[in-house]
């Protein structure tokens, strides 16, 4: 196979992914909506919620899971929980309708530092023919909500965030050590050099650190990490960014 064959059929395959992953949105924009984004659940109330809605206009199906949220070298891990209900697990929803699905905490709060979980809502296809108005391939949306327990007694949760800059001159990152009680939603990462030029490492959400955890950002080549620049984000929704302080 030549060279231009193998490179015709690569970019015909990006076409079609793309062509896939844009139908895909418009389908979901289209029926389930989950609010709200984030859930904390204090630590004297053992349940909340979430709002499932349809604004489609066919029925859909949902599924509901639950899972123990932690993070194992930088990367995020899910694993299968029993220390929340979800209440319905299953659930169907009719053009406009909604519904409210319970999540409530089995087990007594944690101690010291709050918990973590994702809730993963699937919408799942009805059946194997297209119902009107919803031709062709069906698919999934899927939405990850995070959601906090407080720890007993509700004492105050925060991040403590210290950063670093590692890696060697050809791949460096910066990596962000959470040594506080709670998580660091980290948005609109930016490093800003001494004479006040701003270059952006990361635009709008760009993950979480959880309690005790750690997570690395890949840092652009030719960025001028030299004292004196600093790197700024937007911490938990903050309306000012805040300055990361760097160990040397």
């Amino acid at each position: 196979m030549s060279r231009s064959t193998h490179e015709a059929r690569w970019r015909r395959s990006l076409c079609c992914a793309a062509a896939l992953l844009l139908a895909a949105a418009a389908a979901g924009a289209a029926s389930l909506q989950v609010t709200p984004t984030t859930v904390t659940v204090p630590a004297e109330r053992a349940a909340d919620g979430l709002i499932l809605s349809n604004s489609g206009s066919a029925p859909l199906h949902a599924q509901v899971r639950v899972f123990r949220w932690t993070q194992v070298d930088g990367e995020d891990v899910l694993e299968p929980s029993t220390d929340l209900a979800i209440s319905p697990p299953m659930l169907e929803l009719a053009p406009g309708g909604d519904q409210l699905v319970r999540i409530v905490r089995l087990g007594p709060p944690p101690t010291g530092t709050e918990a973590s979980y994702r809730v993963i809502v699937d919408e799942l296809p009805l059946d194997d023919t297209p119902a009107p108005g919803r031709r062709g391939l069906q698919f999934v949306l899927r939405y990850s909500i995070p959601v906090f327990l407080a720890p007993h007694g509700n004492p105050a949760t925060a991040p403590i965030l210290h950063a670093r800059i590692g890696g060697d001159a050809d791949d460096r990152f910066l990596q962000l050590d959470n040594l506080g009680n709670g998580h660091a939603q980290v948005a609109d990462l930016t490093h800003v050099a001494a004479d006040g030029h701003g270059r952006v490492i990361a635009q709008g959400l760009s993950g979480y650190v959880l309690p005790g955890q750690t997570r690395r950002w890949s840092l652009p080549a030719g960025l001028d990490a030299t004292p004196g620049g600093s790197f700024q984000a937007r911490i938990n929704g903050e309306a000012v960014e805040r300055t990361l302080v760097l160990d040397r």
